[in-house]
């Protein structure tokens, strides 16, 4: 794992961090540090339809559309086929071609055939291993949205967006979070009257369990990998109701917060022992904390 944070990057490639993060969850490994919420830029099909008729799925597979990824100021235009797709950022020219195959309807894979873009060593090897599982969730006159998953949609779910069917006139203001250090944020000249809130995710230390990681999301996008005794600070950026919400295997856990500039919030994420119904030995829990507990609890993990 690189030792700084990178915020944002310049195409649709997962991050180094991501990586690391996603290999994770597989090997259970004990050693990494993650970068939350990177833009997990996507490559989808373009439409082409008639105005007097909704756009379907089937109308997604050739065409020309725009994308502009959650938590980044980038612009990407997709020029796509049936089974190719071209990928070129706006700002940056870089570009990227992807290997395409339906497997439903409203479902595809995509698999990574070339960038322009040098990648390091254990990014090339997750991508010449695995591939992206895309899901198409709803269909509008102006543009569609989808989930992305790793490998297959019952994998792990790394993004939730929107894609557009004609270029935007304004840019969207998309940034919203921040990931950063505890060290950095107890620097930061917080107060009532800051234009941010900071966000503090951790999960206590525990014996039982403690080798289960599994990814927290806010609003359906993954911002960390929670790992037995771990905690993570992030400034956010907007105000508003937000979920978070942690998922294991076929278990989740969510809690509804209500984001205004000038506060701390305080999220534990826990896994309990013992036998539930429906599942095999664990249960997930998330729970807003009272500034006082959370504080104590959240200096007694691991920062990353």
């Amino acid at each position: 794992m690189r030792p700084v944070r990178v915020t944002q990057f310049s195409n649709n490639l997962l991050s180094l961090a991501v990586i690391n993060s996603i290999m994770l969850i597989y090997s259970k490994t004990t050693a990494f540090r993650f970068l939350c919420l990177l833009p997990f830029i996507i490559l989808l099909p373009a439409i082409s339809f008639s105005q007097k008729e909704s756009p379907k799925c089937a109308d997604l597979k050739s065409g020309v559309f725009h994308f502009y990824p959650k938590n980044t100021n980038d612009h990407f235009i997709i020029y796509a086929e049936p089974s190719r797709h071209k990928e070129i950022n706006s700002n940056t020219g870089d570009t990227i071609i992807w290997d395409i195959q339906w497997t439903e309807q409203c479902s595809f894979t995509e698999k990574l055939i070339s960038t322009n873009t040098v990648l390091d060593k254990k990014t090339a090897k997750f991508y010449k291993g695995h591939s992206i599982a895309y899901k198409i969730e709803n269909i509008t006159d102006d543009y569609f949205t989808f989930k992305g998953y790793i490998d297959k949609l019952s994998g792990v779910l790394i993004q939730s967006d929107t894609l557009w069917f004609s270029e935007k006139v304004h840019l969207p203001a998309n940034p919203f979070i921040q990931p950063i250090t505890s060290v950095e944020a107890e620097r930061l000249h917080f107060n009532d009257t800051s234009k941010y809130a900071l966000l503090y995710i951790y999960r206590p230390g525990k014996i039982t369990n403690s080798l289960s990681n599994y990814p927290v999301y806010l609003n359906d996008d993954m911002i960390c990998i929670a790992k037995n005794k771990s905690g993570y600070v992030f400034k956010i950026l907007k105000e508003g109701n937000f979920e978070c919400k942690s998922r294991l295997l076929k278990d989740e856990s969510k809690v509804q917060v209500n984001i205004q500039f000038g506060k701390k919030y305080f999220i534990k994420s826990m896994v309990h022992w013992g036998m539930y119904k429906g599942l095999n030995n664990y249960k997930l829990e998330m729970a807003i904390m009272p500034d006082d507990t959370g504080s104590a609890e959240f200096s007694e993990v691991r920062k990353f």
